[in-house]
C-alpha cells in the first residue's frame, strides 16, 4: 500500500469518530451486552475508509513486538480489511489476536515462557510466532487427510482427537478454524482437555455476530461418515489445499460462548478490537472479534 505523495497528504485532523477508533476495545460477556452496542458499532464501521487513510499516512504499531511498520510496507488486499492490511505476514485479524495476547501476557518474553499450541503451521502468523518466540515451547500443526499424513513433513493433528496428553499447554491459539471443524463441541472438549487449569484459548473465526444461533452450512452424518450439505458448498482458503479450499460447516453465532462453557471453560468472552494505530480494522464492524476463554 504505497503512501500518498507528500504534496497530496492532508493535514492530520481526523474527526471525532475516527479518533474514537484510534485504539478501541470492549469486552462482551454476553450476546445481550453486545446487542446493546451493535447499532453503534455498525455506525462506527462507516469510518473504515477514513481509518485506512490514517494507516496510509502513519503506518501501524505492531502489537507485542512494538515494531513501527511504515505505510510502504503494508499491503492492501480487497475491501475486507479484516483479511487485509498485510504486514510482516500478518493480517488485521492476526494483529487483533496479538493485541489480546499482549493484554493477557504483557510481553513477548512472558509469552515465550508459556507452552503454546498453535493450530496452524504454514501461515504468516505461524512464521511470525516462530520468529518471535522460537520453537522450544511452541507446537504447530495442520489438519491432513490420510494421503497427506503419509508425507510426514507437516505435523498433523485432528482438533477433535488431539494426540497430546491432558494438561499439556498453557495457551491454545486457533485462527479461522472453528467454521471448518466437523464436530465443534468435541473440538472444544479436546482443547479444554489439553489446557492446564487457568490456561487460555484465544481464537478468531468468522461470526454471525448479530445472532445467537450458528448458521449451519454442512454436517457430518455420523452413520455414513459422509458430509451432508445444508446449503450451497462454501470454501475458504487453505494453505494445505490452496486449489480446493476448506469446506465451511458453520458460521458460529454467539452460542459458541455457551458451547465453550459446556466444554469446561469457566470464563468465555468476546473482545471487539478496532485500532488504526495497530492496523486492526474490520469489514461491517469497525474491528475484529476475538474469542478468549479460560480453563
Amino acid at each position: 500500500m504505497p503512501p500518498l505523495p507528500t504534496t497530496q497528504r492532508p493535514e492530520l485532523m481526523p474527526n471525532e469518530a475516527v479518533l474514537a477508533l484510534h485504539d478501541l476495545q470492549h469486552t462482551y460477556g454476553s450476546f445481550s451486552e453486545f446487542q446493546e452496542h451493535l447499532a453503534e458499532l455498525l455506525q462506527q464501521g462507516k469510518q473504515l475508509k477514513e481509518c485506512l487513510e490514517m494507516v496510509r499516512l502513519l503506518g501501524i504499531l505492531e502489537p507485542l513486538s512494538g515494531e513501527h511498520i511504515l505505510p510502504e510496507s503494508i499491503r492492501l488486499q480487497g475491501p475486507n480489511y479484516r483479511e487485509s492490511l498485510i504486514a510482516n505476514g500478518l493480517l488485521s485479524r492476526n494483529r487483533a489476536a496479538l493485541q489480546v495476547l499482549e493484554q493477557l501476557y504483557g510481553s513477548l518474553e512472558t509469552l515465550a515462557q508459556q507452552d503454546i499450541y498453535l493450530v496452524e503451521a504454514l501461515t504468516g502468523f505461524a512464521l511470525w510466532l516462530r520468529r518471535q518466540l522460537g520453537e522450544e515451547r511452541l507446537v504447530c500443526s495442520e489438519f491432513l487427510e490420510d494421503a497427506e499424513v503419509a508425507r510426514g513433513d507437516i505435523p498433523h493433528q485432528d482438533l477433535c482427537a488431539l494426540s497430546f496428553a491432558d494438561a499439556s499447554f498453557d495457551l491454545v491459539l486457533c485462527n479461522e478454524l472453528f467454521e471448518h471443524v466437523r464436530d465443534l463441541d468435541q473440538a472444544f472438549l479436546e482443547i479444554a482437555r489439553v489446557l492446564r487449569p487457568g490456561g487460555r484459548l484465544v481464537a478468531t473465526c468468522p461470526m454471525a455476530f448479530g445472532q445467537w444461533e450458528s448458521i449451519l452450512k454442512a454436517r457430518l452424518n455420523t452413520r455414513s461418515g459422509r458430509t451432508e450439505l445444508l446449503e450451497k458448498a462454501e470454501f475458504h482458503g487453505d494453505p494445505i489445499r490452496p486449489k480446493e479450499g476448506s469446506l465451511v460447516y458453520r458460521i458460529p453465532g454467539w452460542e459458541l460462548t455457551e458451547q465453550l462453557q459446556q466444554a469446561g471453560f469457566h470464563n468465555a468472552v468476546i473482545h471487539h478490537l478496532a485500532s488504526w494505530k495497530h492496523g486492526i480494522l474490520g469489514s461491517d464492524l469497525p474491528g475484529v472479534l476475538v474469542i478468549d476463554a479460560q480453563r
